[in-house]
């Protein structure tokens, strides 16, 4: 009888210290790792990203506030969005041309409000050049 306590408290043991070394692995290795993440460099930006979000910033605050009137301020976010989305078919070539056709439409057309006549019809040309 004695032996055979001895072997399943021997069992009991092993199976016991078993799992203490597996859990203390599991937690060794997750502050690890945890470490390794927080040393890790954040992942960098697509630059083309910024530059999207603010033409779409610009062409919003444009309408914003060219629909209150603000004809001088609404100018200068459309000269903004227009030269993001330049930037944007620079980088992105084939991409990005019904936007900028867009902006220097909607460009012209505030210039044309403003009395800035020749620029308007600059921008209208530049538009229409887009393929």
């Amino acid at each position: 009888m004695d032996e055979l306590m001895h072997k399943l408290v021997s069992a009991v043991l092993v199976a016991l210290l078993l799992t203490v070394v597996s859990a203390i692995s599991v937690a060794t290795r997750k502050r690890k790792v945890a470490r390794a993440e927080g040393a890790a460099p954040a992942p960098a930006e697509d630059p083309t990203q910024a530059l999207l979000r603010e033409a779409r910033n610009h062409d919003l605050r444009r309408d914003e506030l060219a629909a209150q009137g603000h004809t001088a301020e609404a100018l200068g976010h459309a000269r903004a969005a227009a030269e993001r989305w330049r930037l944007l078919t620079d980088q992105r070539p084939g991409r990005f041309l019904a936007e900028r056709r867009a902006a220097l439409a909607s460009l012209a057309g505030l210039l044309t409000v403003a009395g800035h006549e020749s620029e308007a019809t600059r921008a209208r040309m530049e538009a229409d050049s887009l393929v």
